[in-house]
């Protein structure tokens, strides 16, 4: 199916309804996006090489943030896994987060919650403090 380029007939439709369809077309032509990568560090050197660590919030509703292994230093990373027990992260998304996905991660290790999240923080703790993780709070 072809999309509508709303532009074509703009002048039918009332300015909310239109500010409404383009938006839709926006997101229908792939303008969505969960952050954009700022920053990667270290370029060499183990399992966190080229692999981004800094983000800017994108134009949904989350946000994405590393966390790297524990003891893992000069990484860029805003948080490392403590030795034991959970982390507390500070979102900023100033609401209470629905979840949260691992989108990169370098060992099999699961990231799961250990308490409410609420509109500042959410705590995670992982199965392996060793294994670095990139998490989407949304």
């Amino acid at each position: 199916m072809q999309p509508y380029d709303p532009n074509t007939f703009a002048h039918e439709l009332p300015v909310t309804h239109r500010q409404w369809v383009q938006s839709v077309q926006e997101m229908a032509n792939g303008n969505v996006d969960m952050g954009t990568p700022k920053g990667n560090a270290p370029s060499s050197a183990g399992v966190n090489a080229g692999v981004y660590t800094q983000f800017e919030k994108g134009n949904g509703s989350g946000v994405l943030i590393r966390v790297a292994a524990n003891g893992a230093t000069g990484t860029g990373a805003s948080y490392n896994w403590p030795p034991s027990g959970p982390l507390v992260i500070n979102h900023g998304l100033l609401r209470q987060p629905i979840g949260f996905h691992v989108v990169d991660q370098d060992k099999n290790a699961p990231v799961s919650r250990t308490a409410p999240p609420d509109e500042n923080q959410i705590t995670l703790t992982t199965t392996d403090p060793t294994a670095s993780h990139t998490i989407y709070v949304f």
